[in-house]
């Protein structure tokens, strides 16, 4: 008898030895994608960003529009796609923690957004870290991608369908030399806010424009006064400016820039310009204001104008920054990804994405080398607005625009 429990004994511990080995092995077995199709019921993405932010809550408002038109068209690989928010509060070290969540305790099966530089940069080792996608449609700093390239096997789940610094300096640039020739100013200058991805901007558009270039002043993100700023412009002489603002200091530039009537035009790229409520925050003061907006109501894509006009229907406005149709164009990509590939399985994921063109409500999206993306005609056009008589007028490139520029009443 006593012979008979040993021998039970050991089978016994044999048996769960066993299968706690299978058990092991299983969870293991995906180890080297960073995901399993499994059999969850949904498909999880993470979307973070600052969201009590303009562009942040612009992030999680198209992101929400974007899961809700895939689950009624389906879902993706049969499933319903679940979104979970995680508030990054353009803070690195609370980005790093939100999500380190969202990929552990949430488990989400990739994650997009995030808009400022600085928290992009910090949360990219942590999610490549855990081989889960990571599509960035809000940050321009070129280190984002510029990773992709330095290390591919650690950051090629990196992937941005969003213009970085690079490119946006070259569009500002571009439509700013054309304004320049076209009006045939001698006088120019910059205001720029105090940001990582806006310094190889101001590098280049010194030297790009040299003599002509009378004042360049780089204010703090936080500024909440620019009649410093505005009295020097004036004083110089400076027939046109390129403005530089991902917060909310855009406001009161535009506001103080009409109230003072300082007859310098400007233009560049203002992120509050880009909203609908940017009208009444200025009291009817942004007249004549010109921006670069990512996203306009211009048949682009067949998906552009539907985009438009659902998010106008569900949120009570027209689109705002550049983040919403980003972040938008993000979830759409990932799911056709997923669906062309027929797994979540994030190394097949990355040679579907690699490999594929996707169209997108801001064009057809093809990415490059690093994992940007490719901007152009035929690609992602470079659109700019700007504020006519409460509206948001499209006037650029001339194959979108669908109105002319206009010059502010106090400007001859």
């Amino acid at each position: 008898m006593v012979i008979k429990r040993k021998k039970k004994g050991i089978g016994f511990a044999l048996s769960m030895i066993l299968i706690l080995s299978v058990f092991l092995a299983a969870c293991n077995s995906d180890s080297d994608s960073g995901s399993s199709d499994g059999d969850n019921e949904t498909i999880k993405v993470g979307i973070i960003g600052a969201f009590q932010l303009a562009a942040g809550k612009e992030i999680k408002d198209a992101a929400e529009l974007a899961v809700k038109e895939i689950n009624e068209n389906g879902g993706v690989l049969g499933k319903k796609l679940e979104a979970v928010y995680a508030d990054t509060k353009a803070n690195p070290e609370e980005g790093r923690a939100v999500v380190e969540r969202l990929l552990y305790q949430d488990e989400v099966d990739f994650i997009v957004g995030e808009h400022r530089s600085e928290v992009a940069l910090a949360v990219q080792p942590v999610i490549m870290e855990s081989k889960k996608i990571f599509v960035n449609t809000g940050s321009a700093s070129p280190l984002v991608t510029e990773a992709v390239k330095e290390d591919y096997e650690f950051n090629k789940y990196t992937f941005r369908p969003m213009m970085d610094s690079t490119q946006l300096g070259e569009g500002f640039l571009n439509q700013f030399a054309q304004m320049v020739e076209t009006e045939g100013y001698e006088k120019v200058a910059l205001i720029a806010e105090t940001a990582v991805w806006v310094d190889p901007i101001v590098e280049t558009f010194e030297k790009q424009f040299g003599d002509k270039v009378v004042l360049v002043e780089r204010p703090a993100t936080d500024t909440e006064d620019f009649s410093i700023e505005l009295s020097k412009l004036k004083d110089s002489g400076a027939e046109v400016a390129m403005t530089l603002f991902s917060a909310n200091q855009g406001i009161v530039f535009a506001k103080q820039w009409a109230e003072r009537q300082i007859p310098v035009e400007i233009t560049g790229y203002n992120v509050q310009a880009q909203s609908p409520e940017f009208w009444n925050q200025t009291e009817g003061k942004a007249n004549g204001l010109l921006t670069w907006k990512h996203g306009v109501r211009s048949e682009i894509t067949e998906k552009s104008i539907p985009f438009w006009d659902n998010f106008t229907e569900d949120y009570g406005r027209t689109p705002g920054p550049y983040t919403g149709i980003t972040a938008y164009d993000g979830v759409l990509v990932m799911a056709d990804a997923i669906n062309k590939a027929g797994t979540v399985n994030s190394v097949e994921l990355v040679k579907t994405l690699e490999s594929e063109t996707f169209v997108g409500a801001s064009g057809n999206i093809k990415f490059r080398e690093d994992h940007g993306y490719t901007i152009g005609e035929d690609f992602v056009p470079f659109t700019y607005i700007q504020w006519q008589d409460g509206e948001m007028g499209v006037v650029g490139p001339e194959s979108v625009a669908t109105d002319e520029i206009i010059k502010p009443e106090w400007i001859k």
